[in-house]
């Protein structure tokens, strides 16, 4: 009698055999496995395509925000306290917070008698560019080792648009006594809704910037300097005068955490913005601007629960395209089966050798799959081995399941029909 030694070993080489000797039905397997990564990738590619798109979805649509007044209507040219101020500063679910505060100014020394014909220039505090609505970096030259960091100190200096220098005869580097006049909101009446020109104090200050501001966007007067909004406010300090800043605007750390924003906001004291309300200059509203960003992560949430929820549905569909094939393609090779039985071969044996078939047949077709998946669909490697290992799983877990089936199989009934 023939030896089954080599079986009993349960070495490769009787895989490799059988996959040889029933070539059409291996590759038609092969065929459905290639088919079904194909598939598998591009689900997983969609999901993870989601995944990334919400992960991204902050810096693409980012939330901003603004101090207003109480009825929307006005986003600068306020009065809001320095305790507000303050408080945007420190904000934990906030960044890129700016601040600005509007001046006037002349050149030399003047008294409130004496302003007019003296206050010519519009000043704005800012603590960045960004707090002058269409001014550019590049309409900007700097002087010495200076930058747009200088708006971030404290620093006596400022920057000067070049029809001032030009009029008055200035240079990059010089330093210019001025006059600073501030705004006041209020009257005797208490109305608030009155502003005063007050004087607030004279200073020397180094020029360390020309500015060329071509397309102003804001709607105030276009500024003749800009000064640093700490320095600013210093004078404001220097003098016992209350501080109020002009605008404040920020943008939401993370806007997924728009909730716990929102809280920290009404916890300044900001209301959300009532359009019924008494026109003022008080700077006590906030305006969130995240209808978009709360349109598109809806969107993409309620896409990748879609594509979550549906998940364990594919990959029972590939359990039973697995038991399927497997089954269909097996029973054929039933009288096989018996005679490997019939000769000594453990059940054990004999399903741990048709199993192995099946996975070199089906891992060849994910590896197949998976590089045309990779160049034809550009899907992520990582989602390959995922999509891999998953289609793997759940195809082989069917071809367990259809094998297992022939555990009942009655030897001697197959070899006595010699079916």
């Amino acid at each position: 009698m023939r030896s089954l030694s080599g079986y009993h070993k349960f070495s490769g080489l009787p895989v490799l055999r059988n996959l040889v000797r029933h070539w059409q039905k291996s590759l038609l397997s092969g065929l459905v496995g290639l088919l079904t990564v194909l598939l598998l990738a591009a689900y997983m590619g969609n999901m993870e395509s989601a995944r990334a798109q919400l992960a991204a979805l902050p810096a693409a649509l980012p939330v901003t925000g603004k101090i207003s007044n109480l009825n929307g209507s006005l986003d600068a040219g306020l009065k809001i306290p320095e305790k507000t101020v303050q408080g945007i500063a420190e904000a934990k679910e906030l960044k890129g917070q700016v601040f600005t505060v509007l001046l006037r100014a002349g050149l030399g020394v003047f008294t409130l008698e004496e302003w007019e014909g003296n206050l010519n220039f519009f000043v704005v505090g800012a603590n960045d560019l960004a707090g002058v609505p269409g001014l550019k970096k590049e309409e900007i030259c700097f002087w010495g080792d200076a930058d747009e960091g200088i708006l971030r100190t404290a620093e006596d200096v400022c920057i000067v648009d070049t029809w001032t220098m030009e009029q008055n005869g200035l240079s990059p580097g010089d330093e210019i006594l001025l006059t600073f006049f501030y705004y006041r909101f209020g009257n005797d009446t208490g109305s608030g809704n009155t502003v005063f020109i007050e004087p607030l104090c004279s200073t020397y200050s180094r020029i360390v910037g020309v500015m060329d501001i071509e397309e102003y966007t804001g709607t105030v007067g276009c500024p003749n300097l800009i000064v640093p909004f700490d320095s600013a406010r210093q004078m404001f300090h220097g003098q016992d005068i209350p501080f109020t800043a002009d605008s404040v605007s920020f943008t939401v750390a993370d806007p997924f955490r728009l909730n716990a924003c929102k809280e920290e906001l009404h916890t300044l004291g900001l209301l959300p913005v009532m359009k019924n309300a008494e026109y003022r200059f008080d700077g006590n509203a906030v305006t969130l601007r995240d209808d978009t960003f709360i349109r598109a992560a809806e969107n993409l949430r309620e896409s990748l629960a879609i594509l979550q929820g549906i998940l364990p549905f594919v990959l029972c569909m590939i359990v039973c395209a697995g038991y399927l094939c497997s089954y269909l393609l097996m029973q054929s090779r039933r009288p096989e089966y018996a005679t490997m039985r019939s000769l000594g071969m453990s059940w054990r044996h004999c399903f741990l050798l048709l199993l192995a078939e099946s996975a070199v047949t089906e891992t060849a077709a994910c590896a197949m799959g998976s590089l045309l998946a990779l160049a034809i669909l550009k899907t992520q490697p990582a989602v390959l081995l995922l999509a891999g290992g998953l289609f793997l799983g759940a195809f082989l877990a069917g071809t367990g399941g259809a094998l297992w089936s022939f555990r009942r199989l009655s030897v001697m009934a197959v070899l006595g029909r010699g079916d």
